[in-house]
C-alpha cells in the first residue's frame, strides 16, 4: 500500500515557488506518483475578491484550475528525488467550470495521475465546492529537467 503524505499551513510553502498569495491550497493529502486530495479554505479576505468582483465576489474560474493543477504537481514533487523540479503549464482540455466559489466555500480538489513519461505528466482533476462539482479539467504539466534529459544529444 501507498504511503501519504500530509502537506497543510506549516510545510506546504516549501514544495512551491510562487509566493503564499499564489497557493491556492491550505491541506493536501498526496499518494506520491498517485494520486492527490486539496483543499482551500476561501475568505472574504483573498486578494483577488476586491477586484473579481467586489459587490459579488467570486473566485476567477481560472484559480479553480490552478488549484486543481497545484494539486497535480505536488503528486509529482512528492515523489522521492523530485521536490524540486520545477513543473510548469503543458496543455488543458476539457475544461468545465460548473459552479462559482465564493467567500466562506471550502473548495476541495481531487486529481488524478493518469501517465508519467520523460518528464510529462497527465492528470485528470476536479474540484467541489458546498458538495457540488464546481471545475473539472484534463491537463499535463512538464518538467523541464526531465524532458531536457530525455532528448536525444544534440536536441537540447
Amino acid at each position: 500500500m501507498e504511503e501519504t503524505m500530509i502537506l497543510d499551513y506549516k510545510n506546504i510553502k516549501s514544495y512551491f515557488r510562487q509566493t503564499a498569495e499564489y497557493i491556492f491550497l491550505d491541506r493536501v493529502e498526496i499518494v506520491p506518483g498517485v494520486s492527490a486530495e486539496g483543499m482551500k479554505l476561501v475568505s472574504a479576505q483573498d486578494w483577488y475578491f476586491k477586484y473579481h468582483f467586489p459587490e459579488n465576489p467570486i473566485m476567477p474560474g481560472v484559480f479553480q484550475m490552478e488549484a486543481i493543477m497545484q494539486t497535480g504537481g505536488l503528486i509529482i514533487n512528492a515523489m522521492e528525488g523530485k521536490k524540486e523540479f520545477p513543473l510548469l503549464f503543458r496543455s488543458s482540455k476539457s475544461v468545465h467550470i460548473y459552479k462559482g466559489v465564493r467567500p466562506g466555500d471550502i473548495l476541495k480538489t481531487e486529481v488524478v495521475l493518469e501517465t508519467y513519461r520523460r518528464g510529462i505528466a497527465r492528470f485528470h482533476g476536479k474540484a467541489t465546492a458546498g458538495g457540488e462539482l464546481s471545475c473539472e479539467m484534463e491537463f499535463s504539466l512538464i518538467s523541464s529537467n526531465e524532458l531536457q534529459s530525455a532528448l536525444p544529444r544534440g536536441e537540447k
